[in-house]
């Protein structure tokens, strides 16, 4: 082309315009008009039926910003509501597909502009067509599977706090009210998933921040019908009014916890709306404080105590079956027996009065159904956890643990799961540390093999591990009664002592003079930790030195003659030179101690 054609493309481009002859202006922007519905439409259904195909090329969509553009159309305004019902749709569909994949979960996560917009299609509680309920449901499943991102879960709450909590748990509730199977399935999830991202939100110091999970408590539910008989709870299920939001929700799965298992009983679990209430119960009243005290308030133990004895009947009756303790990871009975426990262990979670509502009547239950919790790991798991959270401080629990039912109490079985080696071995030894307290329970343990296999394996291995750290809080918590420090001090496996028993051995020396003085190994090793402890090691060293020697002249002798009134001195010169706030109180502890053993 010539190069005075180009300089006068204005001028052919003006007389091409009057002559309103077909042109192609390069001078001037083409404005594209945006995609038809159809089109929209038929590409996400594309991507979400090739997502399928494992060679489908993700990655490189991802990475070329097909999905953000999809993302950007799950929220368009243009067109009218059944054509915007039907793209929300079809991208919400295809979006959750793909975002299975890290990389498209975390691209979409980032997109701050179109996970506010997103939230903002949820606004409406209109029952509305197919089209409507459609589109509500697969924009739940996109925010649930969004929400797993940390960074989705701060957008998602940070907007809801600000402006739309309302109408979002409104139209929540509206969707677990709603004749919809498929709505209510993605309406749990979705609030699954966002009261777990609030429970992981974290501080710069990694330190829990509870601060979603207070505004989620603390919200008032505004549609609250109020009555003369509002707050009694003691006549039916609708009786009690909820005041805050979180109490509504929680009352709205408990009543649909219990229809489902009434139809299904010990198969329940084979529902999977029941297997998805039963999550979003169990993550719901984990969190919230205010749900599990209402959850009590409206006889949840009640209705979980007697779905346990349903279960534990339908097992004794049927035995133990070849093929079911062939395919016990599969068999729905068991699989009911395990979402009932982990919803036991959620409800009891720093809930005193759902801890002693349970202990009337869970001892029997427990007792008749360990065999069958010993069957697979899951099981294991989630009685373990069932026990650390019913011990941890409720005396009333203690009771229930040392109780007999059929030659078989609890307190001895946790003690065969420690003494077998295998399984959840922490929490084992946690329960057993919570229950060291009551007299019987602590009588149970001390006649078991606990003590001695663990002071083996302990003393065999180079390191000390978790289990160990967990078995020297045991200890601790034996030695403050005199049976306790008795047994630990006839051990044989715990000489040398680890620095971490320090504590028992302090205790013990509260109860124990004469067979401590008996020992020179552990004489040694008090002045051993005088000597080159630390802060923490030097106090409970000097404590039990100031047991030993108070008010008994042949104690300091002895004392003196092992080299402890010594270590004393040297670790009284040493935290002298110290200005730290713990060495302060350590140097009054050691000067007080020194001039016990130096008194004649």
């Amino acid at each position: 082309m010539p190069l005075s054609v180009l300089e006068r493309r204005s001028e052919l481009e003006v007389r091409a315009r009057k002559s309103g002859e077909l042109r192609l202006s390069p001078s001037e922007e083409v404005v594209q008009p945006p995609p038809s519905v159809d089109l929209v439409v038929g590409v996400a259904d594309v991507l979400h039926n090739i997502n399928a195909f494992k060679n489908c090329p993700v990655d490189v969509w991802n990475e070329q910003g097909v999905y953000r553009i999809m993302f950007r159309c799950a929220s368009r305004s243009c067109g009218s509501l059944e054509q915007r019902h039907r793209v929300r749709a079809a991208v919400c569909r295809a979006l959750a597909a793909a975002a299975t994949r890290k990389c498209v979960r975390a691209s979409l996560a980032n997109t701050k502009d179109c996970l506010v917009n997103l939230l903002l299609t949820l606004t409406t509680t209109d029952e509305g067509d197919d089209d409507e309920k459609s589109a509500r449901t697969q924009t739940f499943s996109l925010l649930a599977a969004l929400l797993p991102e940390r960074s989705a879960g701060d957008v998602v709450w940070t907007e809801l706090t600000h402006r739309q909590a309302m109408p979002f748990f409104t139209i929540v509730m509206h969707s677990l009210q709603i004749d919809d199977d498929e709505l209510q399935d993605a309406a749990m999830h979705c609030l699954t998933q966002l009261i777990r991202s609030a429970s992981n939100k974290k501080h710069a110091d990694k330190i829990s921040d509870e601060s979603f999970i207070e505004f989620f408590s603390n919200m008032k539910y505004e549609n609250a019908v109020q009555s003369a008989r509002s707050g009694a709870g003691d006549s039916g299920r609708d009786d009690c009014q909820p005041e805050y939001l979180c109490e509504e929700l929680c009352k709205l799965l408990i009543n649909t916890f219990q229809e489902l298992f009434d139809k299904r009983k010990c198969e329940a679990s084979q529902e999977e709306a029941w297997v998805r209430v039963s999550s979003c119960l169990c993550v719901l009243v984990s969190c919230c404080a205010r749900c599990r005290a209402y959850g009590t308030h409206r006889q949840l133990p009640r209705a979980l105590l007697a779905a346990l004895r349903v279960t534990r009947d339908h097992l004794a009756m049927h035995g133990k079956p070849a093929d079911v303790i062939r395919n016990a990871n599969h068999e729905p009975v068991l699989n009911t027996l395990y979402w009932l426990l982990t919803l036991i262990s959620s409800l009891m979670l720093d809930c005193p009065a759902a801890k002693e509502a349970f202990a009337d009547n869970i001892t029997c239950s427990l007792n008749k159904l360990w065999p069958w919790c010993m069957m697979t790991e899951q099981l294991r798991t989630a009685i373990m956890h069932l026990l650390v959270t019913f011990t941890n401080d409720c005396p009333k629990a203690w009771a229930c643990m040392c109780a007999c039912v059929g030659g078989r109490n609890l307190v001895g079985e946790v003690c065969r799961v420690v003494g077998r080696g295998g399984g959840p071995l922490l929490p084992a030894l946690r329960t057993l540390r919570h229950c060291a307290a009551h007299h019987h329970c602590r009588a149970i343990l001390l006649k078991s093999e606990v003590l001695s296999f663990m002071s083996k394996t302990c003393g065999r291995g180079a390191s000390w591990s978790a289990a160990c750290g967990a078995w020297a809080r045991l200890c601790t918590a034996l030695a403050r009664h005199a049976d306790g420090g008795a047994a630990l001090l006839a051990l044989p496996a715990l000489r040398p002592p680890h620095p971490r028993l320090l504590p028992a051995l302090t205790h013990a020396a509260h109860h124990h003079r004469t067979a401590f003085l008996h020992a020179p190994d552990l004489l040694e090793f008090l002045s051993a930790a005088l000597l080159t402890g630390n802060t923490s090691e030097v106090v409970l060293a000097a404590r039990a030195a100031w047991a030993l020697a108070a008010n008994n002249h042949r104690a300091k002798l002895v004392l003196r003659g092992a080299g402890v009134t010594s270590a004393v001195q040297s670790a009284l010169q040493r935290h002298h030179r110290s200005t730290a706030e713990d060495a302060q109180q350590a140097l009054q502890l050691l000067t007080y101690t020194y001039n016990v053993l130096q008194a004649m």
